[in-house]
């Protein structure tokens, strides 16, 4: 979910570096979450969230500027996380061939996402809510990217010049199918499936990938 499209306002009144304050603003992200799943983005109050987290209405004023910013700063965060995971198993995993580097990847995305579906669900349906093309297309090009970069450490990388199509398309197809899936059938979807699916897809896209760079160069 690249903090698709979340506009971080002038949001973060005070940088937690201290751990006590650090602890502070994940309680704050924390308790967001689960107000959110609890009573939607229209029942979420300051107040409320505040209480859930254990701090003063003064110390959420000390972290974030509203509700708004409390959100996008939620998002963006666990998006980070999710853009971190995926560099790690890229680091993991380089040099091997793409049929081994690639399933990694997917894997990592879904069990990142699928291990706490129930708040990545209610955050993918609040980024649709609060969203900006501007910042859309820049967390969705930092997941590019990542694939990209992912790619090109294969063994067998593909072309340079294909790689950013081909990285487009094969995060199309692992965001979008994880995040609909969520959308339209709940935390509680089939997992097993879910994941079946998208290893199936990109793997049939990369083979035919595959395939037509051989058949271009035999032409």
């Amino acid at each position: 979910m690249a903090s698709e499209g979340v506009r971080v306002l002038p949001a973060t009144r005070r940088k937690p570096r201290q751990s006590r304050a650090r602890a502070s603003s994940e309680a704050l992200q924390e308790a967001f979450v689960r107000v959110l799943i609890d009573k939607g983005y229209g029942g979420v109050t300051v107040r409320e969230v505040a209480a859930v987290a254990g701090v003063g209405i003064g110390t959420f004023y000390e972290y974030v500027a509203n509700k708004e910013a409390l959100a996008a700063l939620t998002i963006h965060l666990r998006v980070k996380g999710l853009a971190q995971a995926l560099s790690a198993c890229t680091e993991r995993h380089k040099g091997q061939p793409l049929k081994t580097l690639v399933p990694a990847l997917i894997d990592a995305q879904v069990d990142q996402v699928l291990g706490d579906a129930v708040s990545w669900a209610a955050l993918f349906m609040l980024e649709r809510q609060v969203s900006t093309p501007e910042v859309y297309r820049k967390h969705y090009d930092q997941f590019v990217e990542l694939w990209t970069q992912a790619l090109a450490a294969a063994s067998d990388a593909p072309d340079a010049a294909r790689l950013p199509a081909m990285a487009r398309m094969v995060h199309s197809l692992v965001y979008g199918w994880v995040t609909q899936n969520l959308l339209t059938l709940g935390p509680e979807l089939d997992r097993q499936a879910l994941r079946t699916e998208v290893h199936l897809a990109v793997h049939s896209y990369l083979t035919g990938c595959s395939q037509q760079t051989v058949s271009g160069s035999s032409d």
